[in-house]
Protein backbone atom coordinates (compact mmCIF):
# COMPACT_ATOMS: atom_id res chain seq x y z
CA UNK A 1 0.00 0.00 0.00
CA UNK A 2 1.42 3.39 -0.98
CA UNK A 3 1.54 6.35 1.41
CA UNK A 4 -1.22 8.02 -0.60
CA UNK A 5 -3.39 4.94 -0.14
CA UNK A 6 -2.58 4.79 3.59
CA UNK A 7 -3.57 8.42 4.09
CA UNK A 8 -6.71 7.92 2.01
CA UNK A 9 -7.69 4.90 4.11
CA UNK A 10 -7.07 6.86 7.33
CA UNK A 11 -9.16 9.77 6.08
CA UNK A 12 -11.93 7.43 4.98
CA UNK A 13 -12.01 5.75 8.39
CA UNK A 14 -12.01 9.08 10.20
CA UNK A 15 -14.85 10.39 8.08
CA UNK A 16 -16.84 7.18 8.58
CA UNK A 17 -16.52 7.29 12.38
CA UNK A 18 -17.28 11.00 12.54
CA UNK A 19 -20.30 10.78 10.26
CA UNK A 20 -21.69 7.82 12.17
CA UNK A 21 -21.44 9.92 15.32
CA UNK A 22 -23.15 12.87 13.61
CA UNK A 23 -25.92 10.64 12.30
CA UNK A 24 -26.60 9.14 15.74
CA UNK A 25 -26.11 12.24 17.87
CA UNK A 26 -29.34 13.38 19.52
CA UNK A 27 -29.20 16.64 21.41
CA UNK A 28 -32.02 15.81 23.80
CA UNK A 29 -31.10 12.16 24.44
CA UNK A 30 -29.66 10.88 27.69
CA UNK A 31 -26.53 9.70 25.94
CA UNK A 32 -22.84 10.51 26.23
CA UNK A 33 -20.48 9.83 23.35
CA UNK A 34 -16.88 8.74 22.93
CA UNK A 35 -14.18 7.75 20.47
CA UNK A 36 -11.58 5.06 21.14
CA UNK A 37 -8.66 3.73 19.13
CA UNK A 38 -9.28 0.06 18.32
CA UNK A 39 -12.30 -2.17 17.87
CA UNK A 40 -11.52 -4.03 21.12
CA UNK A 41 -11.29 -0.90 23.29
CA UNK A 42 -15.06 -0.51 23.84
CA UNK A 43 -14.98 -3.84 25.72
CA UNK A 44 -13.01 -2.11 28.45
CA UNK A 45 -14.23 1.45 28.33
CA UNK A 46 -17.98 0.80 28.04
CA UNK A 47 -18.05 -1.25 31.23
CA UNK A 48 -16.02 1.31 33.16
CA UNK A 49 -18.17 4.20 31.93
CA UNK A 50 -21.49 2.48 32.62
CA UNK A 51 -20.44 1.87 36.23
CA UNK A 52 -20.60 5.63 36.78
CA UNK A 53 -23.62 6.56 34.67
CA UNK A 54 -27.17 6.85 36.07
CA UNK A 55 -29.40 3.96 35.06
CA UNK A 56 -31.32 6.04 32.54
CA UNK A 57 -28.16 7.18 30.72
CA UNK A 58 -26.06 5.25 28.23
CA UNK A 59 -22.81 5.66 26.30
CA UNK A 60 -22.09 5.20 22.61
CA UNK A 61 -18.48 4.52 21.59
CA UNK A 62 -16.86 4.42 18.16
CA UNK A 63 -13.47 2.90 17.31
CA UNK A 64 -11.61 5.36 15.09
CA UNK A 65 -8.84 2.94 14.07
CA UNK A 66 -5.82 4.37 15.84
CA UNK A 67 -4.64 7.27 18.00
CA UNK A 68 -4.03 9.62 15.08
CA UNK A 69 -7.59 9.17 13.87
CA UNK A 70 -9.01 9.79 17.33
CA UNK A 71 -7.10 13.06 17.48
CA UNK A 72 -8.17 13.97 13.95
CA UNK A 73 -11.84 13.61 14.87
CA UNK A 74 -11.29 15.72 17.99
CA UNK A 75 -9.65 18.39 15.85
CA UNK A 76 -12.44 18.43 13.26
CA UNK A 77 -15.42 18.64 15.62
CA UNK A 78 -17.00 22.09 15.81
CA UNK A 79 -16.86 22.68 19.57
CA UNK A 80 -19.16 25.68 19.24
CA UNK A 81 -21.90 23.15 18.49
CA UNK A 82 -21.08 20.43 21.02
CA UNK A 83 -20.25 20.45 24.72
CA UNK A 84 -16.86 18.92 25.44
CA UNK A 85 -17.79 17.07 28.65
CA UNK A 86 -20.41 15.11 26.71
CA UNK A 87 -18.04 13.87 23.97
CA UNK A 88 -14.80 12.26 25.15
CA UNK A 89 -11.76 10.71 23.51
CA UNK A 90 -9.74 7.80 24.87
CA UNK A 91 -6.18 7.09 23.71
CA UNK A 92 -3.20 4.98 24.77
CA UNK A 93 -0.07 6.63 26.10
CA UNK A 94 2.08 3.97 24.36
CA UNK A 95 5.80 4.83 24.62
CA UNK A 96 5.28 8.59 24.28
CA UNK A 97 6.90 9.41 27.63
CA UNK A 98 10.11 7.53 26.89
CA UNK A 99 10.53 8.26 23.17
CA UNK A 100 9.79 11.12 24.12
CA UNK A 101 6.95 12.70 22.15
CA UNK A 102 4.13 14.98 23.21
CA UNK A 103 0.48 14.03 23.07
CA UNK A 104 -2.35 16.44 22.43
CA UNK A 105 -4.16 17.35 25.62
CA UNK A 106 -7.63 18.67 26.32
CA UNK A 107 -10.20 18.41 29.09
CA UNK A 108 -12.13 15.73 27.19
CA UNK A 109 -9.13 13.60 26.11
CA UNK A 110 -8.19 10.69 28.37
CA UNK A 111 -4.67 9.29 28.05
CA UNK A 112 -3.93 6.02 29.85
CA UNK A 113 -1.57 6.13 32.81
CA UNK A 114 0.55 3.28 31.40
CA UNK A 115 1.11 1.98 27.89
CA UNK A 116 -2.57 1.17 27.32
CA UNK A 117 -5.81 0.36 29.12
CA UNK A 118 -4.85 -3.33 29.22
CA UNK A 119 -2.00 -2.56 31.62
CA UNK A 120 -4.54 -1.44 34.23
CA UNK A 121 -6.45 -4.73 34.30
CA UNK A 122 -3.50 -7.13 34.56
CA UNK A 123 -3.14 -7.54 38.30
CA UNK A 124 -3.68 -10.02 41.12
CA UNK A 125 -7.33 -9.08 41.56
CA UNK A 126 -8.04 -9.66 37.88
CA UNK A 127 -6.23 -12.98 37.96
CA UNK A 128 -8.23 -14.15 40.99
CA UNK A 129 -11.55 -13.25 39.34
CA UNK A 130 -10.62 -15.02 36.11
CA UNK A 131 -9.60 -18.19 37.94
CA UNK A 132 -12.73 -18.31 40.11
CA UNK A 133 -15.34 -16.98 37.67
CA UNK A 134 -14.11 -18.31 34.34
CA UNK A 135 -11.69 -21.17 34.94
CA UNK A 136 -13.68 -23.20 37.47
CA UNK A 137 -11.66 -22.60 40.66
CA UNK A 138 -14.46 -21.04 42.74
CA UNK A 139 -14.45 -24.05 45.09
CA UNK A 140 -10.69 -24.44 45.25
CA UNK A 141 -8.92 -24.45 48.61
CA UNK A 142 -8.49 -20.83 49.70
CA UNK A 143 -4.86 -21.23 50.72
CA UNK A 144 -3.91 -22.98 47.50
CA UNK A 145 -5.71 -20.35 45.43
CA UNK A 146 -3.86 -17.59 47.26
CA UNK A 147 -0.60 -19.44 46.59
CA UNK A 148 -1.43 -19.48 42.87
CA UNK A 149 -2.10 -15.74 43.01
CA UNK A 150 1.26 -15.31 44.73
CA UNK A 151 2.73 -17.26 41.82
CA UNK A 152 1.00 -14.87 39.43
CA UNK A 153 2.64 -11.86 41.11
CA UNK A 154 6.01 -13.60 41.00
CA UNK A 155 5.81 -14.70 37.38
CA UNK A 156 4.41 -11.36 36.19
CA UNK A 157 7.57 -9.72 37.50
CA UNK A 158 9.66 -12.40 35.76
CA UNK A 159 7.77 -11.70 32.53
CA UNK A 160 8.11 -7.92 32.76
CA UNK A 161 11.85 -8.21 33.31
CA UNK A 162 12.17 -10.70 30.44
CA UNK A 163 10.35 -8.19 28.23
CA UNK A 164 12.87 -5.41 28.94
CA UNK A 165 15.24 -6.27 26.04
CA UNK A 166 12.26 -6.78 23.70
CA UNK A 167 10.70 -3.45 24.63
CA UNK A 168 14.15 -1.82 24.36
CA UNK A 169 14.30 -2.87 20.69
CA UNK A 170 10.78 -1.56 20.13
CA UNK A 171 11.72 1.73 21.79
CA UNK A 172 14.84 1.95 19.62
CA UNK A 173 12.71 1.44 16.50
CA UNK A 174 10.25 4.11 17.57
CA UNK A 175 13.01 6.60 18.27
CA UNK A 176 14.36 5.86 14.82
CA UNK A 177 10.99 6.64 13.25
CA UNK A 178 10.09 3.02 12.46
CA UNK A 179 6.50 1.84 13.03
CA UNK A 180 6.45 -1.94 12.47
CA UNK A 181 3.33 -3.96 13.23
CA UNK A 182 3.99 -5.14 16.79
CA UNK A 183 1.23 -7.72 16.48
CA UNK A 184 3.65 -9.68 14.29
CA UNK A 185 5.65 -10.49 17.42
CA UNK A 186 4.03 -13.67 18.73
CA UNK A 187 4.86 -14.11 22.39
CA UNK A 188 3.94 -17.79 22.19
CA UNK A 189 7.08 -18.18 20.06
CA UNK A 190 9.23 -16.68 22.83
CA UNK A 191 7.56 -17.83 26.04
CA UNK A 192 5.67 -20.81 27.39
CA UNK A 193 4.09 -21.85 30.69
CA UNK A 194 4.39 -25.05 32.69
CA UNK A 195 2.54 -25.30 36.01
CA UNK A 196 2.02 -21.54 35.94
CA UNK A 197 5.72 -20.80 35.58
CA UNK A 198 7.15 -18.83 32.69
CA UNK A 199 9.89 -20.27 30.47
CA UNK A 200 11.79 -18.47 27.72
CA UNK A 201 12.84 -19.86 24.35
CA UNK A 202 16.21 -18.41 23.29
CA UNK A 203 15.68 -19.53 19.67
CA UNK A 204 12.07 -18.67 18.76
CA UNK A 205 10.92 -20.21 15.47
CA UNK A 206 14.43 -21.67 15.08
CA UNK A 207 16.02 -18.20 14.83
CA UNK A 208 19.55 -17.62 16.07
CA UNK A 209 18.35 -15.32 18.84
CA UNK A 210 15.37 -13.37 20.11
CA UNK A 211 16.61 -10.11 18.50
CA UNK A 212 16.92 -11.91 15.15
CA UNK A 213 13.35 -13.19 15.55
CA UNK A 214 12.02 -9.72 16.46
CA UNK A 215 13.59 -8.06 13.43
CA UNK A 216 12.56 -10.82 11.04
CA UNK A 217 8.97 -10.81 12.27
CA UNK A 218 8.71 -7.03 12.01
CA UNK A 219 10.63 -6.80 8.74
CA UNK A 220 13.23 -4.46 10.25
CA UNK A 221 16.90 -4.67 9.26
CA UNK A 222 18.95 -6.18 12.09
CA UNK A 223 22.39 -4.76 12.74
CA UNK A 224 23.97 -7.28 15.09
CA UNK A 225 26.49 -4.63 16.12
CA UNK A 226 23.84 -2.28 17.49
CA UNK A 227 24.38 -1.45 21.16
CA UNK A 228 20.96 -1.76 22.73
CA UNK A 229 22.44 -1.85 26.23
CA UNK A 230 21.86 1.81 27.21
CA UNK A 231 18.22 1.71 26.09
CA UNK A 232 17.75 -1.59 27.91
CA UNK A 233 19.11 -0.05 31.11
CA UNK A 234 16.86 2.95 30.62
CA UNK A 235 13.75 0.88 30.04
CA UNK A 236 14.64 -1.48 32.88
CA UNK A 237 14.05 1.20 35.48
CA UNK A 238 11.16 0.28 37.73
CA UNK A 239 8.82 3.12 36.85
CA UNK A 240 9.27 2.41 33.14
CA UNK A 241 9.20 -1.34 32.53
CA UNK A 242 6.28 -1.91 34.89
CA UNK A 243 4.13 0.77 33.26
CA UNK A 244 5.22 0.78 29.64
CA UNK A 245 5.54 -2.83 28.57
CA UNK A 246 3.05 -3.05 25.70
CA UNK A 247 -0.42 -3.65 27.08
CA UNK A 248 -1.36 -6.38 24.63
CA UNK A 249 1.76 -8.31 25.64
CA UNK A 250 0.96 -7.99 29.36
CA UNK A 251 -2.62 -9.04 28.64
CA UNK A 252 -1.27 -12.11 26.80
CA UNK A 253 0.62 -13.03 29.97
CA UNK A 254 -2.56 -12.83 32.06
CA UNK A 255 -4.54 -15.03 29.67
CA UNK A 256 -1.81 -17.63 29.24
CA UNK A 257 -1.00 -17.78 32.96
CA UNK A 258 -4.64 -18.51 33.79
CA UNK A 259 -4.88 -21.10 31.01
CA UNK A 260 -1.74 -22.77 32.34
CA UNK A 261 -3.14 -22.91 35.86
CA UNK A 262 -6.27 -24.58 34.52
CA UNK A 263 -4.35 -27.00 32.30
CA UNK A 264 -1.94 -27.97 35.09
CA UNK A 265 -4.43 -27.80 37.95
CA UNK A 266 -3.44 -31.22 39.31
CA UNK A 267 0.10 -29.98 39.93
CA UNK A 268 -1.03 -26.80 41.68
CA UNK A 269 -4.03 -27.96 43.73
CA UNK A 270 -3.65 -31.04 45.93
CA UNK A 271 -7.31 -31.96 45.82
CA UNK A 272 -7.57 -31.97 42.04
CA UNK A 273 -6.72 -34.90 39.82
CA UNK A 274 -7.80 -33.10 36.65
CA UNK A 275 -8.71 -29.56 35.57
CA UNK A 276 -12.11 -28.29 36.76
CA UNK A 277 -14.92 -27.68 34.30
CA UNK A 278 -14.14 -24.43 32.54
CA UNK A 279 -16.86 -21.81 32.06
CA UNK A 280 -15.21 -19.92 29.19
CA UNK A 281 -12.49 -20.97 26.78
CA UNK A 282 -10.22 -18.01 27.42
CA UNK A 283 -8.05 -16.56 24.65
CA UNK A 284 -6.57 -13.19 23.73
CA UNK A 285 -9.25 -12.81 21.07
CA UNK A 286 -12.18 -13.10 23.48
CA UNK A 287 -10.33 -12.03 26.61
CA UNK A 288 -11.05 -8.35 26.14
CA UNK A 289 -14.79 -8.96 26.32
CA UNK A 290 -14.88 -11.41 29.22
CA UNK A 291 -12.11 -9.88 31.33
CA UNK A 292 -12.87 -6.21 30.69
CA UNK A 293 -16.23 -6.38 32.42
CA UNK A 294 -14.58 -7.91 35.49
CA UNK A 295 -11.82 -5.34 35.83
CA UNK A 296 -11.72 -2.61 38.45
CA UNK A 297 -11.93 0.88 37.00
CA UNK A 298 -8.49 2.58 36.96
CA UNK A 299 -8.28 5.55 39.36
CA UNK A 300 -7.11 7.95 36.65
CA UNK A 301 -10.03 6.98 34.41
CA UNK A 302 -12.55 7.38 37.24
CA UNK A 303 -11.26 10.90 37.92
CA UNK A 304 -11.51 11.75 34.21
CA UNK A 305 -15.06 10.39 33.85
CA UNK A 306 -16.22 12.19 36.99
CA UNK A 307 -14.97 15.49 35.57
CA UNK A 308 -16.52 14.95 32.13
CA UNK A 309 -19.49 12.63 31.62
CA UNK A 310 -20.62 12.66 35.25
CA UNK A 311 -20.30 16.41 35.61
CA UNK A 312 -22.14 16.95 32.34
CA UNK A 313 -25.02 14.73 33.49
CA UNK A 314 -25.17 16.42 36.88
CA UNK A 315 -25.20 19.95 35.46
CA UNK A 316 -27.77 19.07 32.81
CA UNK A 317 -30.33 18.32 35.56
CA UNK A 318 -32.33 16.23 33.13
CA UNK A 319 -32.37 18.99 30.52
CA UNK A 320 -29.88 17.67 28.01
CA UNK A 321 -28.44 20.39 25.80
Amino acid sequence: MTMIEIHAAALSSTIASYHEFISRYVKAAKVVYGFVEGKEDPCFYRGFIELLLPEDWRVELWPAGNKERVYEIHKNIDWRRFQKPRICFFVDRDLSEVIPESLRQDTNIYVTKGYSIENDVVNRTGCHRILTELCGFASADHGELEAVCDLFDQELEVFLQAMVPIMAWILAWRRDGKRPNLNDIKLRDIFSFINGRLYSNPNPMGKASVPTYLHDQCNVYYNAGSDIGPIQVEFGRENIYRNFTRGKYVFWFLVEFCNSVHRDAAALFKGMSKPPKIHVNLSCSNGMAVIGIRARIPASLRTFLESTFCRYIETSKGKVA
